[in-house]
């Protein structure tokens, strides 16, 4: 998720920031924080990136927080918005503008992260992404876009829907930390971890995916995943 924090005091910029990227290591969430001190400087951004959470100090010189979330509103609805003051005088426009929520200066590690993690149990979960290093390449995987997960000695394959594979230096465990133990995502048998989202169908003791492999299930764990995996599709299709 991509965060922005818009205030004209450095001090409380770097305080989130430094809150926001705590919060992400504990949780095994990828947030990704940038910072901005004027209105005008992040209005100027969104005219390349799009951010997921936007926290918008209210008092700033020249282009205010209210101005500039009204001009945030007029590109998307889909951010969510909080503010953060001093006061409490302007619940009015903040709820005007669709403000997710409201944090009071000074603020604290534990009332940013009651509202990060509301956010994330209201954000859908193909938003997500992991980051996988190879070299000196960097690259962004959608949890949607993984098919698959298998392991190839010290390292794993991950499988997309494109057909395409990434081969990163991690174990099964460090995956699942990375997808913020995502729950779409199950270790059927040892080094072998499957989307649900793209299971085809369960016979016996394989699981058929949609892009047409076919992975064994832990022989002493047919009955277990198999639940699993029904109670899984009956939430979510």
């Amino acid at each position: 998720m991509r965060i922005a924090v818009i205030d004209d005091e450095s001090i409380f910029r770097m305080q989130l920031k430094m809150m926001v990227e705590k919060l992400s290591a504990k949780k095994a969430i990828p947030l990704e924080v940038e910072e901005f001190g004027s209105g005008l400087d992040f209005i100027e951004a969104l005219s390349s990136r799009r951010f997921d959470i936007v926290f918008m100090d209210i008092f700033m010189p020249g282009m205010d927080g209210i101005e500039t979330a009204r001009k945030l509103r007029g590109l998307t609805e889909r951010t969510f918005l909080i503010f953060l003051t001093a006061s409490d005088g302007h619940y009015p426009d903040a709820f005007l503008l669709h403000a997710f929520d409201y944090v009071t200066k000074p603020f604290t590690i534990d009332r940013i992260n009651q509202v990060v993690s509301e956010i994330i149990a209201h954000t859908p979960l193909d938003e997500a992404f992991i980051k996988i290093t190879t070299g000196s390449i960097e690259e962004r995987i959608y949890l949607h876009d993984i098919v698959s997960v298998t392991t190839d000695g010290h390292y794993l394959e991950i499988n997309k829907d494109d057909n395409n594979s990434t081969r990163a230096r991690l174990t099964s465990s460090e995956f699942v930390q990375l997808t913020g133990s995502d729950r779409r995502f199950l270790m059927i048998n040892r080094g072998i971890i499957i989307n649900m989202d793209f299971i085809a169908r369960v016979n016996g003791g394989d699981v058929y995916m949609n892009d047409k492999t076919i992975f064994p299930i832990s022989a002493r764990k047919v009955s277990d995943i198999t639940q699993q995996i029904k109670d899984y599709q009956f939430v979510n299709r």
